[in-house]
């Protein structure tokens, strides 16, 4: 597969251009931050970085298409989660190790959180690019947690009416909810290590049938 970087009418762009395409979706990420989707204009994200719309209709068709290239960076940093998600789990060691998958999995939301909560919205009103974007991350998570899963039905941990995909889908479903919703829920008195405390419980339950 060939790592060149793309123009939007896809010439194959040198280092200089790269460069500027890299400031505009920076300019993208952190506008997304500061004032949400929106109100996020091309004009806003060009001026950000002093240059002009037409520059950015060079590297990008419009403002979804720049967040659609930031969702797909995110996935890459979601992939070393995975790592953290190994059959094995115990009742003396599964909660410490719950704990870990969480605060690496509250640390990505925490730096993606703006596009990560765009491309959901944008996946659950119905854009396939978006859609697809959001299903091959979580599959990362899912085909990880199901291994585990199968392992403890196995094992006999596990009943067999826990259906691996299934189970799967509701934990990372369950995770990218709370996640998403975090800062709301720090206002109704639902803070972080609250949310970190849980999340590593329930899942630890799930995986090795113990509480």
């Amino acid at each position: 597969m060939s790592d060149d970087i793309h123009a939007a009418d896809g010439r194959v762009i040198g280092a200089r251009a790269q460069a500027t395409r890299r400031k505009l979706l920076d300019a993208t990420a952190k506008l997304l931050t500061e004032q949400g989707i929106l109100d996020l204009r091309v004009v806003d994200i060009s001026r950000e970085i002093g240059t002009s719309p037409a520059t950015f209709y060079h590297y990008f068709n419009d403002v979804d298409e720049a967040i659609l290239e930031l969702a797909g960076e995110a996935t890459e940093d979601e992939k070393p989660l995975v790592d953290h998600l190994k059959p094995g789990w115990t009742q003396t060691d599964g909660l410490k190790r719950a704990g870990e998958f969480v605060d690496a999995y509250m640390t990505f939301w925490d730096t993606h959180r703006a596009v990560l909560r765009v491309r959901n919205l944008k996946a659950e009103e119905g854009d396939r690019h978006f859609r697809k974007v959001r299903t091959e991350a979580n599959l990362l998570l899912m085909d990880a947690l199901q291994d585990m899963i199968r392992e403890g039905v196995a094992a006999g941990r596990l009943p067999d009416s826990l259906d691996p995909f299934t189970t799967a889908a509701a934990v990372v479903a369950m995770c990218e909810r709370l996640l998403g919703y975090q800062p709301e829920m720090a206002k109704r008195g639902s803070g972080k290590s609250t949310i970190r405390d849980t999340l590593a419980t329930l899942i630890f339950g799930i995986i090795t049938g113990h509480v």
